[in-house]
């Protein structure tokens, strides 16, 4: 700002050039900066009331460059004339110095030596420059302030610095771990300060007991579940195998249902086979009946034959007893006969020799008697034979007429037991096919099953994994809060 002014001193050719400075809302102005030509009697730091005689702060905010071109001339305040008699001023050009639409100083330049025209160009210039000025004020007045506020902090820090060195040596202890000090709450921020790092150390120190008891419960409870978690991990995997077992006792059990419903078909169609054999057998059966009926009528037939055969047998022997008798007459008739040629002699050598040939007849007729007697006894006992045999005949086809009949009803009954085997197959059959559908499904769920099994498996083995992880670092974290003290003795 000196620069300034001196450099203005110079260019205008003026005998001095001032710079004044307001006090905060008063009248009073302080000349901060000047420049003056030798001869002329500095005012540099000397306090002027009301340099320009306005009576109040407000009047220097309606022109901002006051020019007196010649001041004997000018009618002026007395105030105002007084400030340029002791400056030897007979010229004078002012413009005011603000800072946001406030004046807070005056730029003026003097003449002593004589009047003086002021001109355009020189007022522009000074109003140009009494900007400039209020720019620097601003900037000075910050660096002031900063200057100020740098002092004040500087003052502050080194108290805050004494505070906080007697408030760490208070609370040094807790620093290695001691939560039972406490810092001295004084008045002022630092007691603020002591009170909050009371209050920390406090909750601090009830989180450390609280972190104890945690590590101590969690410690035991670890220490209680990790072998639970090992023999639930164990039970998981041993679920797995079972499940898989299953799994593949599910699958084989499928396999044999169909075997099974296969086996059910093959026997369905054995059934329906043997239904239709039996079916085939049953009208066979009526026909070996009715051929049975057929042969008892024949045998009753052949029978009444054999018994006709028998009486005509019968007869025949009583016929061959009447040639038996007849034979034996013959023969005594011969005897006789030959008897009376003998008696006769020559006359009854003829005689003689037919009774010899009735004789021989005789003979043979008796010989042929008795061999029809006999080939008729062996008729009889033949014919009663066939009789006796036809009898037993007719009772065994009979018997088997009604073994047939009973053949027939359990062919019936076969077929009937064929018809229910059918159905009961087909049945078993259709709920073997949904069995093996069912089966499947079950397989399907055991699958699922067994895969769940595995991942739990693999989960509880990283789950125990985690819990001897979380034991280690419970053991370090009650080792860490073991350093701290929590009681005082």
């Amino acid at each position: 700002m000196q620069t300034a002014v001196t450099e203005t001193c110079n260019l205008l050719k003026v005998d001095r050039v001032l710079v004044y400075r307001f006090e905060q809302n008063s009248l009073a102005a302080t000349v901060i900066a000047e420049s003056v030509t030798s001869g002329n009697a500095k005012v540099i730091s000397q306090v002027i009331h009301d340099p320009l005689g306005l009576k109040h702060v407000g009047q220097y905010n309606t022109q901002l460059v006051r020019m007196l071109n010649d001041v004997s001339r000018q009618d002026i305040h007395p105030h105002h004339r007084a400030h340029l008699e002791h400056l030897q001023a007979k010229a004078e050009m002012v413009a005011l110095i603000k800072q946001d639409d406030r004046v807070i100083g005056l730029l003026g330049i003097y003449q002593s030596s004589e009047s003086r025209q002021w001109q355009r160009f020189e007022s522009d210039f000074l109003s140009q420059l009494a900007l400039q000025i209020g720019y620097a004020l601003d900037q000075a007045q910050l660096l002031q302030e900063n200057q100020r506020a740098l002092q004040t902090s500087e003052m502050l820090k080194e108290s805050l610095q004494l505070q906080i060195l007697a408030l760490l040596e208070e609370v040094e202890g807790a620093a290695r771990g001691d939560l039972t000090v406490r810092a001295e709450v004084t008045s002022g921020d630092m007691g603020t300060v002591a009170d909050f790092f009371n209050a920390i150390i406090e909750n601090l120190r009830q989180i450390v007991i609280k972190v104890k008891e945690s590590t101590d419960q969690v410690n035991s409870l670890l220490g209680e579940n990790e072998g639970k978690m090992h023999q639930l991990a164990d039970s998981a995997h041993k679920q797995t195998a079972d499940t898989t077992q299953i799994l593949h006792s599910v699958e084989q059990m499928t396999r044999s249902i169909q075997t099974v419903s296969e086996r059910a078909n093959q026997a369905a169609a054995v059934a329906k086979k043997a239904s239709h054999t039996a079916e085939m057998g049953e009208s066979e059966m009526d026909s070996t009946v009715q051929n049975i009926l057929h042969l008892r009528e024949t045998i009753d037939e052949a029978a009444r034959k054999v018994k006709q055969l028998g009486d005509a047998s019968q007869q025949i022997s009583r016929i061959v007893s009447l040639i038996s008798e007849i034979a034996v007459q013959s023969d005594l008739l011969a005897i006789n006969a030959s008897i009376e040629a003998s008696r006769a002699g020559d006359h009854g050598r003829g005689f003689a020799i037919v009774a010899s040939e009735v004789g021989e007849l005789a003979a043979r007729s008796a010989a042929a008697t008795r061999e029809i007697e006999q080939i008729v006894e062996s008729i009889q006992a033949d014919t009663q034979s066939a009789i006796d045999v036809m009898g037993h005949g007719t009772v065994q086809v009979s018997k088997g007429a009604h073994s047939v009949k009973n053949a027939k009803q359990s062919l019936m009954h076969i077929v009937h037991v064929s018809h229910q085997i059918d159905q009961l197959l087909q049945a078993i059959s259709e709920a073997t096919i949904s069995q093996v559908e069912t089966s499947r499904s079950v397989t399907n769920v055991f699958k699922d099953i067994a895969e769940v099994s595995a991942k739990t498996s693999t989960s509880s083995r990283q789950v125990s994994g985690v819990l001897r992880q979380t034991v280690a670092v419970a053991q370090e974290l009650q080792e860490s809060v073991e350093m701290f003290k929590v009681e005082t003795n």
